[in-house]
């Protein structure tokens, strides 16, 4: 981490690279008390290392794909942080900004930068030591012109851990996956043919590197391997869309059987997926190319057209309910429940389930009270911070799930615990270390097979939230 002080946001001042670096460790590790604790340090005491780690992110990565939900300080100090890339602003502004902020503003700016670092270093040292000539596109690898340096960065051997979809009892080979993930990003093709072979015949990682493009992605499976031989689309069609069932764990095994011809042919289809995914940017955030939904229009609300057309109508707010009365029985209610999927990158993701509970709970619902899109099962739907998912601690329990205004304070509350149930180990675990959770809806009934009829029949919704622990 020593070239963070050859940025320019925290010119002319002492970083405490080691704090930085064990910081990122402890985010990739999910050890969330070792990262709250260092978190804390930086906030309060180390402000430059703050601005050197954030200007990693929202300065040198500008323009270069960018384009998570970020909070408010993080909107409003990322121009800071490009106009000295750009060399228009001052250097000092940035850092100085950094030093004003309150100590929450400065944690708000410090997560949304961990975001980035907790999926892989979103700056490497080729960005502030530029090779000679810079790595082609996000594609297929290319042959190096004749009399070119071969020259590319050794990746971080964790940046895949904890990604790939995986069977229990086979180890994946994670520096390995790394390796040839990383090389293919490179456009190296001489290293990618040196590592093919071991790839091919370690299974294990082979089954993670396909699942990881092609259980979750249906359509997009079939559109990544229009040249895979026949023995890998079939592979390609047994294993699609089967990230929510039961069916993985037997698609991912079938990898084993396959010969080491028809394996080639589906790592080479795999690292074709790989090389097009939006994780190619380096720091592309948790979920990939997610959208910022707090800048969706939210779709018209009745009660304003009729207002705007001087009829008076009145709303919960106009009432005069007492202190007896819970706003969040007289509107429809759902329940949830819990499961998993694989991001577009290949990491797990925990995912939330609504189904109705009362009267008049259903698409046309959901569609009036969230704006939130239609979602096919197939790329990640929009993100959006002021949905949250509150969980508690104690217990390993979730509380609500609830849309915050500007102000902090909820206004939609789709689902609330009645009670207090301990979630699985694992899951809980996952949700730690996501800190995003999938919310997707409405099913008929709490049951992993509606969740997939519904999909077929094109009546979800879905968006990404964040997780708020209490």
């Amino acid at each position: 981490m020593a070239w963070l002080g050859e940025l320019p946001y925290a010119p002319g001042r002492d970083l405490d690279t080691r704090l930085a670096a064990r910081l990122v460790a402890a985010c990739r590790a999910a050890c969330q008390p070792c990262q709250t604790s260092l978190a804390e340090r930086i906030c309060t005491e180390h402000r430059p290392t703050l601005a050197a780690l954030a200007g990693a992110v929202y300065g040198e990565l500008a323009g270069r794909g960018i384009d998570a939900v970020v909070s408010p300080t993080t909107r409003s100090w990322a121009p800071l942080a490009q106009a000295v890339k750009g060399g228009q602003g001052d250097d000092g502004a940035a850092l100085a900004a950094v030093e004003a902020m309150s100590d929450a503003a400065a944690s708000e700016l410090l997560q949304d930068a961990l975001d980035h670092w907790t999926v892989g270093t979103p700056l490497s040292a080729d960005l502030v030591h530029p090779p000679a000539e810079a790595a082609p596109p996000p594609g297929r690898p290319r042959p190096s012109a004749a009399g070119t340096t071969h020259s590319h960065l050794e990746p971080d051997t964790g940046l895949l851990e904890g990604m790939l979809p995986y069977v229990p009892g086979w180890l994946i080979d994670y520096d390995l996956a790394t390796r040839v993930v990383s090389v293919c990003w490179a456009g190296c093709e001489s290293c990618q043919e040196a590592l093919v072979s071991r790839v091919v015949a370690d299974r294990a990682t082979l089954a993670g590197l396909a699942g990881a493009i092609f259980l979750t992605l249906p359509r997009t499976a079939r559109r990544n391997a229009p040249s895979a031989g026949p023995a890998a689309r079939a592979w390609i069609e047994q294993a699609h869309g089967t990230a929510f069932t039961s069916r993985a764990e037997a698609a991912l095994r079938a990898v084993a059987e396959l010969n080491d011809e028809d394996a080639t042919d589906l790592l080479d289809a795999s690292l074709d997926g790989w090389a097009n995914s939006g994780a190619a940017q380096a720091g592309i955030g948790l979920l990939g190319d997610l959208t910022d939904a707090s800048l969706r229009r939210r779709p018209v609300d009745p009660m304003d057209t009729l207002q705007e057309a001087g009829i008076r109508v009145s709303t919960l707010d106009d009432l005069d309910l007492t202190k007896d009365i819970d706003p969040y029985h007289l509107a429809p209610n759902y329940g949830i429940f819990p499961g998993q999927t694989t991001t577009p990158e290949g990491r797990p993701l925990p995912v939330i389930t609504l189904y109705p509970e009362t009267d008049g709970a259903g698409i046309e619902d959901l569609e009036r009270r969230t704006g939130w899109g239609h979602w096919d099962m197939d790329a990640m739907p929009a993100a959006d911070p002021n949905w949250r998912l509150r969980a508690r601690g104690a217990g390993r329990s979730l509380a609500g799930l609830v849309h915050i205004r500007p102000d902090g304070a909820d206004d939609i509350e789709l689902w609330r615990a009645a009670e207090l149930v301990s979630l699985p180990q694992d899951w809980w675990d996952l949700l730690d270390q996501a800190q995003h959770v999938l919310v997707v809806g409405p099913v008929k009934e709490p049951d992993q097979n509606a969740l997939l009829a519904a999909g077929d029949a094109g009546e979800l919704l879905a968006v990404v939230a964040r997780v708020e622990f209490r």
